[in-house]
């Protein structure tokens, strides 16, 4: 079978969040999914069946576990798709486990039509006191993970974590964010060792409850945010209603076949 590796909010190589995308016609058995996201090891493997004109069935996997949204990984597929002329114009639908989810292309750029993940209620810091040394600002639920808003974008840049004091959280994943002082408006990073990955370099999923909660303090629709990990990414956001729409560029670094 045919593998690609696509860097996904990224305009160059080596940069923004790699994934893994095959196309199968038929799908095998999760434990082989499970198997080839394992030997891909990156932190997201996107799998893809056609169902119709433009059509397609999108799983995710992580090295140990499938997951119900991922950004990177559903651009990534995208790409290839657009890519290898497999659709017609220049809208894709994909069924997933989050519902339908509809893609965009214009020039070098795809837009995911994602669900905006409201945050909140706040809850206690005094537990996040004890992991972070670093000024908090505000702690809050964030759908399936939790959010902390440092104070300084600085300290974030420099935060090094326990990675074994995040996994105790009972959350899927960790997000940390705080206002930018450059061109951006926010920056983040995100943890998520329970499902098997310790950092991620840009996550689009995590962006669908950033996109919340910084509409909410900056009073404003269209935000942009950078994912500031060794690697790094932009991610272009804009709210609709209850939809979030994300805007990234991707790049083909990978090209190979996969024998089992």
């Amino acid at each position: 079978m045919r593998v690609w590796t696509v860097d996904s909010f990224a305009d160059k190589p080596f940069n923004g969040n790699p994934a893994g995308v095959v196309i199968f016609e038929e799908y095998p058995s999760d434990d082989i999914l499970s198997k080839i996201a394992n030997e891909l090891n990156l932190s997201e493997t996107a799998f893809i069946k056609p169902i119709g004109k433009d059509h397609f069935h999108l799983r995710w996997f992580t090295p140990t576990v499938e997951v119900e949204l991922c950004g990177h990984a559903t651009l990534a597929a995208s790409h290839i798709l657009f890519q290898q002329d497999m659709i017609g114009g220049d809208q894709i639908i994909f069924d997933s486990l989050s519902g339908p989810l509809h893609v965009s292309k214009s020039d070098n750029e795809i837009t995911l039509n994602f669900p905006l993940q409201q945050t909140g209620p706040s809850i206690n810091i005094s537990i996040y006191k004890k992991i972070f040394t670093e000024e908090i600002v505000n702690v809050t639920r964030a759908y399936d993970d939790v959010l902390v808003e440092f104070a300084s974008e600085n300290a974030l840049r420099k935060l090094e974590v326990d990675i074994e004091k995040i996994k105790a959280i009972d959350c899927r994943g960790l997000i940390v964010t705080a206002r930018s002082n450059e061109k951006f408006d926010f920056i983040s990073r995100f943890f998520a060792p329970r499902v098997g990955v310790n950092e991620d370099p840009v996550t689009g999923s995590a962006h669908c409850k950033l996109a919340h909660y910084w509409q909410q303090k900056l009073n404003k629709s269209e935000l942009i945010g950078y994912q500031a990990s060794k690697r790094g990414g932009v991610v272009k956001m804009r709210v609709e209603k209850n939809r979030v729409f994300l805007t990234g560029s991707t790049v083909t670094v990978l090209v190979g076949n996969m024998h089992i």
